[in-house]
């Protein structure tokens, strides 16, 4: 079992993009991540079990790998990481190994269509705390996939005639067409923000104004029905996108592409500059917080917790606001007397 390196999860970014630059993450020691099969070795087509497990002292909720797979790269087969397939979760459990400490595992059903080894480099997993959302890295693990050609085999065989393959095969291009997609969009959005960061005029603000833009969204999504259990995760991936967008383009600070954390850092760093008020830094830290726990934690507020949530978000937007406007009378004041 080796520590893993820990990232904080970005708002708007592709989890897989991350874990393309894992090398470059800085060790912690709190928390164990581990990962390894219960086979020796396999041959093709072959079911066994991946165990992935995480000792923590107890106090976070543990995201295990397929939370972070996107629905897109989801089939009714399962999902591929690696040189292996991912079949279904077959048991989950958590038991205390120490004062304070607990040890979850999720054992997987998994196979493998490779024809040598089967590897994959790393498997994400998180944990969720009342302060913050980790992402971290599980070591490599490696299966020996052996040969279906039997010992006693003699001679060259004549070519079978050509198998046919079903156009399930097609779904793994569509995954590298969409990842690829994926690493050109994260790409180009760290250009825009770039380019706005030496050029506020380069990238143009949409027609509506921060404040009246957020109003209207909030006002669509209060017409979102929580009762229905598929409308919870999309209602709260868009709470926190409207929040993010408007700190952003009103206080321009960096929200859309910074971790709940990150953000309150320099949420509580505009607060001394007099762009947001005090005692907001709260109320946006309970959205964000909130929001956080629905989409990767699979928390199922209910109902009656997204309206005050909208009420939250909606003071914290209005407060923030009256600020701005006031921050800029003075300065357009000092600016008159200069």
């Amino acid at each position: 079992m080796t520590d893993a390196g820990i990232i904080t999860i970005k708002s708007g970014a592709v989890f897989l993009l991350t874990i393309l630059t894992w090398s470059a993450i800085p060790l912690v020691s709190a928390q164990t991540y581990d990962a390894y099969a219960t086979a020796d070795s396999v041959t093709v087509g072959d079911r066994f079990h991946i165990v992935v497990a995480v000792e923590h002292d107890g106090r976070g909720q543990v995201i295990f790998p397929h939370y972070f797979i996107p629905d897109s790269l989801r089939q009714a087969a399962g999902f591929s990481l690696g040189d292996f397939v991912f079949l279904d979760e077959v048991s989950e459990g958590q038991r205390k190994i120490s004062s304070g400490w607990v040890r979850d595992t999720l054992v997987y059903e998994v196979t493998t269509f490779a024809l040598d080894t089967a590897f994959v480099a790393l498997l994400p997993v998180g944990l969720i705390s009342e302060t913050d959302t980790l992402v971290a890295a599980t070591p490599p693990v490696q299966v020996p996939v052996t040969s279906l050609v039997p010992p006693d085999a003699e001679g060259i065989r004549d070519i079978t005639d050509l198998a046919e393959f079903s156009e399930t095969s097609w779904f793994w291009w569509i995954a590298l067409v969409l990842l690829l997609a994926a690493a050109a969009f994260w790409y180009w959005k760290r250009y825009l923000k770039k380019k706005a960061e030496e050029d506020p005029d380069a990238v143009p603000e949409p027609e509506d104004p921060p404040w009246e833009e957020a109003q209207q969204r909030l006002r669509r999504l209060e017409r979102v029905d929580l009762a229905d259990p598929e409308l919870i995760k999309p209602f709260y991936v868009e709470l926190s996108e409207i929040l993010r967008n408007y700190l952003e383009r009103r206080t321009r600070v960096p929200a859309l592409e910074s971790s709940t954390s990150e953000l309150l850092v320099r949420l509580r760093s505009a607060v001394n500059k007099g762009h947001v008020p005090p005692d907001m830094v709260a109320e946006i830290q309970q959205v964000l917080l909130q929001a956080d726990l629905v989409k990767f934690a699979r928390a199922q507020p209910e109902s009656t917790a997204g309206i005050d949530a909208i009420t939250h978000t909606r003071t914290a937007i209005d407060e923030t606001e009256k600020e701005m406007v006031a921050f800029e009378g003075e300065q357009a004041r000092e600016d008159v007397q200069n």
